[in-house]
């Protein structure tokens, strides 16, 4: 046993090294050093240690464990650095997205105490082996190696092990996707990484996701009866609840923007007469708009871009991938289309059309055409993102999008609905020379050499700076007023050809400016959770709404949403209540009079009153509302000052009727089930 324990020193080394590395790394993620569910890594450990057990030749020993510690080492620093950009833990369906994170990717820069730490100790290591080989060699020590008997008993173990490490996910995905997905609220869950680690993730992740099935859809031929009611049933009474405003938007074009990390800080870092003359369009924007004060996101860019389009998004997988080409009747560019014929509806994005798999989802949505950048060269649009240097943040920019589509957006001669995703926003955000290259003009006229950042400068607003963060702040800022300048060729181009007072404008932001902690510094939060974080803009432009509106709630729904001084001049109009993505397919159908079915969409109309909905975010894990935030009622993150008994009751009843919509949605999606079952078309 002694020369056993000497032959493998190597072994025992790499084990405890690994072990430190998994637990060291987590920390990184808001976890404590230690595993609440270690078995993956326990399994995965023991395998590892037993394979190089059965290795006897040392420099051949040496170089599988400097295998095993490297990859560990680059896997954990890899999904720390994809955490603390985007706040994501690693899931299987990741994989899918691989070419197009590579195209967002320009900031490489990893936790500097992980590495720091990490790195020297690979490298140590590595010395070791060396050092150790060499004194083995010059003393001609050689290993015994195990007996014919123990190398059998050794590979046995180590293939059970390995059975096990394969089969323990794949069984724990077929018992989770026939659990009760309430049973989310009340589990004591924790993140992914401080339950199984990142390695025990990684594993999990990928044979479940290879192998197992999330979601049991062996009941699926039953949802008819959920969807649509049964014969003896009253049909409207699956039909969506409408508001007071049901219908006020009737036969109007439809523009819908989804504008890409658009935040509230820049519009609240000054005065409002100052943001007001920095911002003028968005100012324009939101004085006819109902805005909504308290509208939360915390998802990623393409399941902001679904919930708001399509009303839900899967659990376990990625819909423009796994469900790229489903059927989606209840999305609403079909419904668009199926309530005004005549109509032109189409997509526009200033990004490869491949990304997120556009190019495929959107037609499967009932886009008529999705408009990449390859197809706007055509119409004059310079594809900057692609043709600069790498690493350059050169985002192709929204105001040059916005000038050179806009008669392609909103066609003159016919009826339209026209959904933009903006791009000038996207992270990170080091300083981009397009946006100082060119000679800005105000709208009144005035001319400013240095574009943006010379327009801030002459302003005296968002100065360079020697700190960073503040740096950030400044190319974000000028990537606000790129939209803002955008919004400029929109309004103009509505006006001079007599579409504004036909055409209903919602604009919404997908997500916070996670990328590089943006949001954390420029909204003065310390703490890794909190609701204000996800706190993000959006609106609806509509002259008959907003009078509607305005004459049913008068002053009441006045409040300040620009400047940090409270100017009266700057009151909005604003609806003031818990809302998220999934509200705005409901809302726009509730203003259209167009008929859906409830229990295909996850929201509810944000005009319907004491109706609220839920964030449960698939790519974080998490329930997110204005009050709270929380893995499960069990383990609440995060709750707001004076939070009650009374709001938690109130969370948990909302979030139940959120995972029983969402248990079936997601069986909808896994089936393909319009593909085979007939979506019934509801009567107005």
């Amino acid at each position: 046993m002694k020369q056993f324990l000497k032959d493998n020193i190597i072994v025992w080394i790499w084990a405890v090294l690994a072990i430190f590395t998994e637990l060291f790394s987590i920390c990184f993620a808001n976890c404590s050093p230690y595993l609440t569910n270690p078995l993956y890594s326990i399994l995965l450990l023991v395998v590892c240690m037993l394979v190089l057990i059965l290795i006897k030749n040392d420099i051949a020993k040496s170089i599988v464990a400097t295998v095993f510690f490297v990859a560990q080492i680059a896997m954990c620093i890899g999904f720390i650095y994809m955490y603390e950009s985007n706040g994501t833990f690693f899931d299987f369906s990741m994989i899918n997205m691989r070419d197009d994170a590579r195209g967002t990717i320009e900031d490489l820069t990893f936790n500097t105490l992980q590495t720091a730490i990490l790195i020297p100790l690979a490298i140590a290591f590595v010395a070791f082996l060396v050092f150790y080989i060499i004194y083995r060699h010059k003393h001609n020590i050689k290993a015994e190696g195990l007996s014919k008997n123990y190398k059998i008993i050794t590979s046995v173990t180590a293939g059970l092990i390995l059975v096990a490490l394969i089969v323990v996910p794949i069984y724990e995905g077929y018992v989770s996707s026939r659990q009760s997905y309430t049973q989310m609220l009340y589990n004591h869950n924790d993140s992914k990484y401080q339950s199984v680690g990142i390695s025990g993730n990684a594993i999990s992740e990928v044979l479940s996701g290879v192998l197992a099935q999330k979601v049991d859809i062996s009941d699926v031929n039953k949802l008819d009866s959920y969807l649509f009611g049964d014969e003896e049933d009253n049909e409207s009474d699956y039909y969506l609840p409408t508001s007071q405003f049901n219908g006020i938007s009737e036969g109007n074009n439809l523009i819908m923007m989804m504008v890409e990390s658009f935040d509230w800080y820049p519009l609240t870092w000054y005065d409002a007469e100052t943001t007001a003359k920095i911002y003028p369009n968005i100012t324009k924007l939101m004085g006819g708009s109902v805005v909504f004060n308290q509208f939360y996101a915390r998802e990623k860019t393409d399941t902001s871009e679904n919930n708001a389009i399509l009303g839900s998004n899967p659990t376990g997988k990625y819909m423009n991938y796994d469900f790229g080409t489903n059927e989606y009747p209840y999305a609403l560019p079909n419904m668009f289309k199926r309530e005004y014929s005549d109509a032109t509806v189409n997509a526009f994005h200033q990004n490869n059309n491949t990304f997120y798999n556009r190019n495929v989802s959107h037609l499967s949505l009932g886009f008529d055409k999705f408009y990449g950048i390859e197809a706007m060269k055509d119409f004059g649009v310079e594809n900057t993102f692609d043709e600069y240097d790498w690493g350059k943040g050169e985002r192709t920019k929204d105001s040059e999008t916005m000038k050179h589509m806009v008669a392609e957006m909103f066609p003159t001669d016919k009826q339209f609905f026209s959904y933009y995703l903006t791009f000038s926003m996207h992270g990170y955000y080091v300083e981009r020379v397009g946006f100082g290259d060119f000679t800005y003009v105000d709208d009144d006229g005035e001319e400013y050499e240095g574009g943006y950042y010379g327009y801030f400068d002459a302003l005296n607003v968002f100065p360079e700076s020697d700190v960073k963060k503040a740096n950030y702040l400044r190319t974000y800022a000028a990537a606000v007023l790129d939209f803002d300048r955008a919004l400029g060729y929109m309004f103009d181009y509505l006006e001079e050809n007599n579409l504004i007072d036909n055409t209903t404008i919602v604009v919404y932001s997908d997500h916070n400016t996670y990328y590089n902690n943006l949001s954390y510094y420029a909204k003065g939060i310390n703490e890794t959770y909190n609701s204000e974080l996800y706190r993000i803009p959006a609106m609806i432009y509509d002259n008959d709404l907003y009078s509607a509106y305005k004459n049913a709630y008068g002053d009441d729904c006045l409040d300040y949403c620009i400047g940090n001084d409270n100017n009266d001049n700057y009151k909005f109009v604003t609806l003031n209540k818990f809302t998220t993505t999934i509200d705005l397919i409901p809302t726009v159908l509730d203003l259209f009079g167009i008929t859906g079915w409830k229990n295909l969409y996850m929201g509810n109309s944000v005009f319907i009153e004491d109706v609220e909905s839920i964030i449960y975010s698939r790519a974080y894990g998490i329930f997110v509302t204005n009050k709270l935030i929380c893995y499960s009622v069990n383990n609440l993150l995060y709750t707001c000052e004076g939070f009650t008994d009374a709001d938690k009751q109130d969370f948990i009843d909302r979030a139940k009727v959120n995972l029983k919509k969402q248990e079936h949605i997601d069986k909808i999606f896994y089936s393909n089930y319009f593909k085979k079952y007939t979506y019934k078309i509801p009567q107005n």
